[in-house]
C-alpha cells in the first residue's frame, strides 16, 4: 500500500509571534498524517501560514527517521521519498528557515504497525509493439501471442487490447538549463497530450533537484494544460529521483501504461542512486520512452543510460536536435502508445529472489514483428498498489 497522501496533520506545529497586527506565522506538515501507513513512493508536504509569509521562508529541510532527503528553497514546499515495500514506523521531521534567521518546526510520526507487513502480487505484465514492414498490426487475441520466462514456457491469463485506455505519467526536466528550451518544450508537449483518446489519463510532473505533481490522472485537455503552463525553470537536474517517482506514479492496473521522461542533463542532484534507480526500471511494468536533448543528446554516457533505461522496458530513446523536431518525437511515442497488447501471466518460478529473469514474446505468426521489455526482476512485484 502506498501512501500520497495530502492531509491535515494534527502534529503541534512551532509557531514564531508576530508583532503588531501581523499574524503569527505557523509551519505544519500536511502530508504525511500522523500514524497513516507509509510504504513506496511517498509526498511530504508542508504548509506555511498566512500564504503571505511563504517569500520569507529561505529554505525547507526534509529528514525522514534523522537522515535529511532533501531541500525545497521555493514553492511548492513538497518532497518526495520511498522508505520501500515494508511498513513501519518512520519520523518525519522539516525545518523552515525564514529570512530573519529564525525557523519553524514540525514533526510527525507515521504509523507503527508492531509487525512488518508488505504486499506482493503475482501478475508479471509485459506490454507488446506488434508491427509488420512497418505497420501496427491490430486485432490479435490472445492465444495468438506465446511467452517464455527463461525459456520455460508460461501461460497467459489475460490480455489488454489496444483499445483500452491509457495511463500516462509525463516526467518534464524544469532545471535552470532549460530555462531556453522550456517554452518550446511546453508546446510540444501540449500538443502530444491533444492526440491522447477520450478517456486516456496523464499524470504530469517537473523536476530539477527537487519534484512537484503538477496533474494526476487528468483527463481534461484545458487542466492538462494549464498544469504544463505552471512549470518553471531552476534549480538542478535529479533525472534518477525523477525517474523512480514516474515509476511510482503509473497505475498497478492491468492496463496500458507508459512513461516518457525528456531530460537535457545528467544527474548531480538525485538522492536515488544510479543502480536504485536502473533497478526500478528493470522491475517495472510500464514502457518507458527517454527524450534527451542538449547535453543528453551528445554526451555518450546521458545517451546510454536513457537509452538502457527505454531498453529494459520495450521503449525508445530518441535525441532530437532542437526542441522544434519534439512534435515528431511525441507522434512516434503516441503512436506506439496507442498501439499496445498488455499480456499477463503468472511466473512458473516461485523462488522468492530478485534474479534477473529473461522474457521472451512472440506472435503465433511468424513474420510479425514484436517488442516487448526483455526481462524484469521479481521485487517489481512486491511493489504496494495504489
Amino acid at each position: 500500500m502506498k501512501s500520497v497522501l495530502v492531509v491535515s496533520a494534527l502534529a503541534g506545529a512551532m509557531t514564531i509571534a508576530a508583532s503588531g497586527q501581523q499574524p503569527e506565522t505557523t509551519m505544519r506538515i500536511v502530508s504525511p498524517d500522523r500514524d497513516t501507513d507509509v510504504s513506496g513512493s511517498t509526498r511530504l508536504e508542508v504548509r506555511i501560514q498566512p500564504q503571505s509569509a511563504i517569500p520569507t521562508v529561505k529554505s525547507v529541510i526534509f529528514f525522514v527517521d534523522g537522515v535529511q532527503v532533501c531541500t525545497v528553497e521555493k514553492p511548492p514546499l513538497v518532497c518526495w521519498f520511498d522508505p520501500g515495500d515494508t511498513i513501519r514506523k518512520h519520523q518525519i521531521r522539516v525545518v523552515a528557515t525564514l529570512a530573519d534567521g529564525s525557523q519553524l518546526k514540525d514533526n510527525v510520526f507515521t504509523h507503527d504497525p508492531g509487525f512488518t507487513e508488505s504486499v506482493r502480487t503475482d501478475a508479471v505484465l509485459v506490454q507488446a509493439i506488434v508491427t509488420h514492414g512497418g505497420q501496427f498490426v491490430h486485432g490479435l487475441k490472445q492465444q495468438d501471442f506465446e511467452i517464455t520466462e527463461d525459456g520455460v514456457k508460461q501461460t497467459i491469463a489475460s490480455m489488454v487490447s489496444e483499445d483500452a485506455p491509457l495511463d500516462l505519467v509525463l516526467a518534464i526536466d524544469v532545471s535552470g538549463s532549460m530555462e531556453h528550451a522550456l517554452d518550446d518544450v511546453k508546446v510540444a508537449v501540449k500538443q502530444l497530450l491533444s492526440k491522447l483518446r477520450p478517456g486516456d489519463a496523464a499524470t504530469i510532473i517537473g523536476f530539477n533537484d527537487t519534484m512537484f505533481l503538477a496533474a494526476e490522472r487528468e483527463k481534461d485537455q484545458r487542466a492538462r494544460e494549464d498544469a504544463v503552463d505552471l512549470l518553471t525553470s531552476w534549480g538542478g537536474t535529479a533525472l534518477y529521483d525523477a525517474t523512480v517517482r514516474a515509476i511510482d506514479l503509473v497505475s498497478r492496473d492491468a492496463g496500458r501504461k507508459g512513461i516518457v521522461i525528456f531530460s537535457d542533463g545528467d544527474d548531480r542532484n538525485s538522492i536515488t542512486s544510479r543502480d536504485v534507480a536502473t533497478s526500478r526500471v528493470q522491475a517495472s511494468d510500464a514502457m518507458l520512452y527517454t527524450v534527451g536533448f542538449g547535453a543528453g543528446a551528445s554526451v555518450p554516457s546521458l545517451k546510454q543510460k536513457l537509452e538502457d533505461y527505454a531498453r529494459a522496458t520495450g521503449g525508445r530513446a530518441f535525441f532530437p536536435q532542437r526542441a522544434s523536431d519534439l512534435n515528431s518525437v511525441f507522434d512516434e511515442i503516441v503512436a506506439e502508445l496507442a498501439n499496445q497488447y498488455v499480456l499477463s501471466y503468472a511466473s512458473t518460478n516461485e523462488k522468492q529472489d530478485d534474479g534477473w529473469r529473461d522474457i521472451k514474446v512472440r506472435v503465433k505468426n511468424a513474420k510479425y514483428n514484436v517488442r516487448a521489455r526483455d526481462g524484469y526482476r521479481p521485487h517489481g512485484l512486491k511493489r504496494p498498489g495504489r
